[in-house]
């Protein structure tokens, strides 16, 4: 597949057509340029004099508002009993209040980083200069070597049109949807047009057949072994390049994202290509009536899990102890908790075949499958018999809470905990995607739009609300902290253990050779459990696809 993305891409490369950014005069457009702590500004050119001249707070730039505002064009009004002020541009509508960090962005809540304030020596009122322009529609730039904000703004722009291919649907495509909405109204000079797809993998071919066409979308949802074989075409830009732009992430920020989530954005050449978007890891929903009924405790080892499945397990094939559809990413973490691996650090060697950990994991879940006290399902199956109680366990990402909840229907009570412990530990796996953004084919308005896009949606507050909505993982610790995130957590403790076990969660490889690797594993895991092959000459078959998939010497 790679191969053949390289020959189409090469072929078309030359064709690839730029989508224009909308054309304005140059007349049209006010520039405001004003520096840090310097009382001289230039507008259109022109050198003038402030009475207070920008200043940093808390990392932001702080500009005094009429000023900045007025000479736009903007209406400024000032309330003196409520200490607010409402900048009027256009269409757009900017609310702040003195010391207050919460404000209002076109009827939308917005929280700053930095209050607004009046400086006591001058009386002058300072705010958050990108907070405000943004809103307004203005376009800012900031410039570290000159400690210079350059703001323009005209009344002819036309919002910058940044494409947006995800899949995800339902539930999840409302959240999406919604913090699509209210990012377009709240950055009124960028409009990012969302195309969802019915799942994962129309999306992947969707973007594979754009690629070989030379238009592929400015932002795009993608599994890190998706991204492996994208960057053939050289038509991806490294999400680095936005990361420690202008308008990139501060070291706190960038320290602020989970290790492992922020790990997943690299590929194997040292480079980071995505950035976390929808992270989730596989958990194990147990239904607690059910096991209180029995007097059976949540299952902390395999070995307590295979001993509550025998209990549970009815002789006339009525229930079983857990329904699932086998699956790579269960079985990953299996490997890593029963002391193996599944390939070497560095991707190009096959490892689990080399020790007995996955052929004891593998074998152990074989053993409980013949047993009877395990029931193999196919697609969402176990879902089904999940919410009608022909089982009391099933695993699945933590972003399906929501479709189990729908399965349940309030039968029953039900919980996630943290996958069983195996004799080296306790472990999971990353599952989700990242965005990526091809910059080649796409105008730098529409890079700096798309990137600026990935970077409020990952803000603590964006990504907490994310979170809450969808049962994906925030993708930012900070965000755990936020008071609406600890009352969320308290009133739905039983999807805690996403949450519990993301430090322990091993992250699969991010080579394109891992794409048919995965089918190759859930097909043998097939022949193992259905009773066609033997664990270990199962796993020898897969040892040998593997080492042909990643091209192993």
């Amino acid at each position: 597949m790679k191969k053949i993305i390289a020959l189409v891409v090469a072929l078309f490369l030359v064709g690839t057509i730029l989508v224009p950014m909308a054309r304005i005069n140059a007349e049209d457009v006010t520039a405001v340029k004003i520096y840090i702590d310097k009382s001289t500004a230039y507008v259109n050119g022109k050198a003038t004099t402030l009475d207070q001249p920008p200043v940093i707070m808390n990392n932001r730039t702080m500009v005094p508002i009429r000023f900045v505002t007025e000479t736009m064009g903007a209406k400024v009004d000032w309330s003196n009993e409520e200490r607010k002020v409402t900048i009027t541009l256009g269409d757009n509508i900017a609310i702040l209040k003195i010391d207050d960090v919460k404000a209002q962005a076109n009827g939308y809540d917005v929280y700053l980083d930095s209050a607004p304030t009046i400086i006591v020596k001058t009386s002058r009122t300072v705010v958050p200069v990108r907070f405000v322009a943004e809103t307004l529609g203005m376009e800012v730039t900031w410039s570290g070597t000159e400690r210079s904000v350059l703001i323009k703004y005209s009344s002819d722009w036309e919002p910058v049109e940044v494409s947006f291919w995800h899949a995800m649907n339902y539930t999840q495509g409302e959240v999406l949807g919604n913090l699509i909405t209210e990012y377009n109204a709240t950055h009124p000079r960028t409009e990012i047009q969302g195309t969802v797809f019915s799942s994962y993998n129309p999306l992947q071919q969707k973007t594979i057949a754009a690629i070989a066409g030379g238009n592929p979308p400015v932002l795009t949802q993608a599994y890190e072994n998706w991204v492996a074989e994208y960057i053939t075409g050289g038509y991806l830009t490294p999400i680095e390049k936005f990361v420690n732009g202008a308008n990139g992430l501060l070291k706190k920020d960038r320290e602020d994202f989970f290790e492992n989530m922020w790990a997943n954005g690299y590929l194997p050449d040292g480079k980071m290509w995505m950035l976390p978007f929808n992270k989730s890891n596989i958990v194990m929903y147990y239904n607690v009536d059910m096991l209180e009924e029995s007097g059976i405790a949540v299952p902390k080892t395999w070995d307590e899990f295979e001993e509550a499945c025998k209990l549970l397990t009815k002789e006339d094939g009525s229930q079983w102890g857990s329904s699932y559809t086998p699956s790579v990413d269960l079985w990953y973490a299996r490997v890593y908790e029963y002391g193996g691996e599944v390939l070497s650090k560095d991707n190009r060697k096959v490892l689990f075949d080399k020790t007995s950990g996955a052929l004891d994991a593998t074998t152990a879940m074989n053993d409980m499958i013949q047993n009877g006290y395990v029931h193999i399902t196919s697609g969402y199956n176990y879902q089904t018999d999940y919410g009608n109680q022909k089982c009391a366990f099933t695993f699945a990402s933590v972003a399906s809470y929501f479709y189990m909840n729908q399965a349940v229907g309030g039968r029953f009570q039900f919980a996630e905990a943290p996958l069983p412990a195996g004799p080296a530990g306790q472990h999971s796996v990353m599952y989700g995607t990242n965005v990526v953004i091809f910059g080649s084919t796409s105008s730098q308005a529409q890079q700096d739009g798309a990137w600026d896009f990935v970077k409020w949606f990952t803000s603590p507050r964006k990504t907490a609300e994310w979170a809450m909505g969808t049962g994906y993982l925030p993708v930012r610790k900070s965000a755990l902290e936020l008071p609406e995130m600890k009352e969320f957590l308290a009133n739905h403790p039983e999807v805690q253990a996403g949450y519990d076990q993301l430090a322990n969660c091993v992250l699969q490889p991010p080579i394109s050779a891992w794409n048919n690797s995965r089918r190759d594993v859930v097909a043998t895991l097939e022949k193992i459990y259905l009773g066609k092959i033997s664990p270990e000459g199962g796993l020898k078959e897969l040892a040998v696809k593997l080492r042909a998939n990643i091209g192993e010497r």
